[in-house]
């Protein structure tokens, strides 16, 4: 019974392969030089069945990665594309801009660096320097957390407009991860206030115990948050006198990788 059940989900799992390889093979028909095509075109360029390509083309349609033109009868790439490709773009150009310097501050700090963006209402890791650290944590890149999630969070929300800050809030009310998480939204509210006054977000203990973090904003061309860098290590490992030095040392990194994206003081 048991070799029934695996040999119909191997059997399930190539059938899925199948249909994305089909999908890929309609997807690179595309090029600088062709932009649309009918779907008899489609099917003969394929050699797919008929029927096929156009469930594959209705469902990718509504889902907006193809346009259909009625008076013309062909499918164009959609604007989801577009939009896909600008997030991609994005994160590799703030990633660009910020590597040699997350490098430098690892070395300089012996902390770990993170780099983090908001994503569709969550933050997202999109790079991190641990190569000089004494710890490891587990915010790889490429996870996402809720909004206000550590040092990263609270200083990409401290400079959002107050009614969007209360609408993630309110779509991701903030819970205990340790002891000293802050979990009242009109407390929440007055950090991120005091984080925009000041230009950085200090974080101890709130996510993981024994850990200190301190968050900077990098802005682009029109002044935008885009993106925060931080830097966390072991509280025991700073010293008395460090933590501004190490404030210093994440804004003046924050400020280059901002002049990087084009924004100008």
């Amino acid at each position: 019974m048991k070799k029934e059940v695996i040999k119909k989900t191997t059997m399930k799992d190539q059938y899925n392969i199948k249909v994305l390889e089909k999908i890929v093979t309609i997807l690179n028909l595309y090029n600088d030089k062709e932009h649309e095509f009918t779907l008899t075109e489609i099917k003969k360029r394929t050699g797919f069945p008929k029927t096929t390509v156009f469930r594959i083309l209705k469902t990718f349609e509504n889902a907006g990665f193809f346009k259909y033109d009625l008076a013309d009868e062909k499918y164009s790439l959609g604007l989801r594309f577009l939009e896909l490709g600008g997030i991609v773009y994005e994160s590799l150009s703030i990633r660009k801009a910020a590597a040699p310097y997350m490098d430098v501050l690892s070395q300089n700090l012996k902390a770990v660096i993170l780099l983090g963006v908001l994503k569709n209402d969550q933050l997202l890791y999109i790079d991190k320097n641990e190569s000089n650290s004494i710890i490891r944590i587990s915010s790889r890149i490429g996870l996402r957390r809720p909004p206000y999630y550590g040092m990263l969070g609270m200083t990409l929300l401290a400079y959002m407009e107050e009614s969007e800050r209360k609408r993630l809030l309110q779509q991701y009310p903030p819970t205990k991860i340790t002891e000293y998480t802050v979990t009242d939204v009109d407390e929440v509210m007055r950090k991120l206030d005091e984080t925009r006054k000041l230009g950085y977000y200090i974080e101890k203990d709130e996510v993981v115990e024994g850990l200190l973090g301190i968050g900077v904003p990098i802005k682009d061309y029109y002044g935008n948050v885009v993106a925060a860098l931080g830097a966390t290590q072991p509280a025991f490992q700073i010293k008395k006198g460090d933590i501004e030095d190490i404030i210093q040392e994440l804004l003046k990194a924050s400020k280059i990788i901002s002049k990087e994206l084009g924004h100008i003081e």
